[in-house]
This record gives structure tokens, sequence and C-alpha cells, in this order.
């Protein structure tokens, strides 16, 4: 676990999650991997499989690590402009949150346009998340709705009505935003989105930017500005997106030597692992 003073209060030590996305197919090589690397699990289930959960994630969990659920299911369009397609999609999100009550933080990322090929409807849209968010709260889960890189998510401010109407929370990926047409044009910048999402934001996902896949970063040119903005936040759990071993560890420590390096008042240095954490201790920095 990863410690900050966050400027949102100061004075006030709050720890930061740095976890990894895993999926039911890399079960459990990665899970394994990464669990011995120090970090926690976002977890997307099989979406043909949803029981199977309970098979993947019990072991980690019974040793202490921690874990949020990722809803990723292509195809299951809540928004779907034909009725009985949206019904069945709602459905199937609600036998999602079955499959991970009790199972680890009660947390899920919920998408909207991940088909592009599939024709939205606003309104069922707002009511259907309405519905989602609704049914976690009557079993203590937290739904948030992520941004991608194209369609309407891709808008903060769709993103806002539609969380702000609903009751869900925001997910925000760093990659979609740096990829989005907006931001690539200059009509917005990844910090400027932090802002608009930041009372409701409660994840991030990491890394550096989209095409056709993830991109790792390099350096924290791009990323380095985002950190710093993120640190006036209360979003505490940080997911590094990316699939390749050597990207992650990369990833993992350009954020840390960023946190180490940062230019406020207070400064961590990282000074052991334990529990599948790393432990900072603040040490204030003279102004």
């Amino acid at each position: 676990m990863n410690a900050y003073t966050s400027r949102a209060d100061p004075g006030i030590v709050h720890p930061v999650t740095l976890a990894v996305s895993t999926q039911w197919h890399v079960f459990p090589e990665k899970f394994d991997w990464l669990v011995k690397e120090g970090f926690s699990l976002e977890y997307t289930p099989d979406s043909r499989n949803l029981d199977n959960s309970t098979k993947h994630l019990a072991h980690y969990l019974s040793e202490g690590t921690r874990v949020r659920h990722h809803g990723y299911f292509p195809g299951y369009e809540i928004g779907d402009k034909r009725p009985d397609r949206a019904k069945q999609a709602t459905h199937f999100h609600f036998k999602a949150l079955d499959a991970m009550k009790g199972l680890g933080d009660q947390n899920i990322t919920v998408h909207v346009g991940l088909t592009v090929d599939i024709e939205l409807d606003h309104d069922a849209v707002i009511g259907n998340l309405r519905r989602i968010v609704q049914y976690g709260k009557m079993h203590g889960i937290t739904v948030s709705l992520e941004n991608l890189r194209r369609g309407p998510t891709s808008h903060p401010e769709t993103v806002l009505e539609w969380t702000q109407k609903t009751g869900a929370k925001i997910t925000m990926d760093i990659g979609h935003a740096v990829s989005c047409e907006r931001v690539v044009n200059k009509e917005l910048s990844v910090p400027q989105i932090i802002d608009m999402f930041s009372q409701d934001l409660v994840e991030v996902h990491f890394y550096e930017s989209e095409t056709d896949r993830h991109h790792a970063p390099q350096d924290m040119k791009i990323l380095g500005p985002i950190v710093d903005k993120l640190l006036a936040t209360h979003c505490t759990w940080w997911t590094i997106e990316l699939d390749a071993y050597e990207d992650i560890l990369r990833t993992r420590d350009l954020i840390s030597n960023h946190l180490i390096s940062t230019n406020a008042k207070l400064a961590t240095i990282p000074v052991s692992m334990h529990s599948n954490s790393l432990i900072p201790t603040p040490i204030a920095i003279p102004s």
C-alpha cells in the first residue's frame, strides 16, 4: 500500500492501493504472480460462468489480498435501444452483483457503450443504471460507471449526467481519457476531467494511452500531472490495466518514484513490503 498526504485533507495520510487488472482466463498464474509482487486485484469474471468467481478468489481473499470487481461484459448493453435486450442485460448485471456478494471489496465498475454497433437509448441507460445502482445498494455494493475512449462516456459531461441521475460513482480510465477525441484535440485536459469527476471518483485505471490495446508509460511526462491532480482527490484505488509483467512493474515503479519526488509539502518514502502493500513513511519537505 502506498501512502501520501492528501492535499484534499491537509495533514491526513491516506493509503493508496495499487491493484492490477486480472481476468478469469489467466487464473491462477497471473493471480499468483500479482499477489507475490504485492498487488491487489481487479477481477473480471467469466460472463458465461459467474459462479466461478468464488473458486478464483477465495484463496487470495483468505490470505488478505484485497479484490475489487470489473464488470466488463461486451454485448450486455444496459442502454440497448431494443427494450428486450436492455432488460436482459440489466438482469445479467444483477446476477453479476449476486456473484460478487461477500467476495472482497464490494465495488464493481460497469460500462455503457462497449459494443459500438449497439444503438443506445439515453433514457434506457439512466433507468437501467439506476436499477443496478439501487440493487447494489440493497446488497452493500457500490456501482461505478467507467468512461470510454469513444462514444457517450468519452464526454465527461455525459458521465456526470448519468451518474448524478442514477447515484452511480465514477471509475476514471486514464488511458481512455488521454486518448479520447476532445483531449487529443486539446479541448479538454485530463486534469480538468479529474476536477469534474472528483466528488464521485472512487477508482482510476492506469496506463498511458489506448489504440487497439493499452500502452504502458515509459516515463511520467503524461501521467505525472495526472497523478498530482489525483492526490488532491479522495480516490485511493489505482488499478494498473496492463498485461505484460515488465510493463506492470515499470508502471508501479514510475508511480512510486513520482510519489516520492512530488513537490508537495509532504512526500513519502517506501520502506517495506507488507500484506501485499508497499508501506511508505511520510516525511516533511521544507517549503
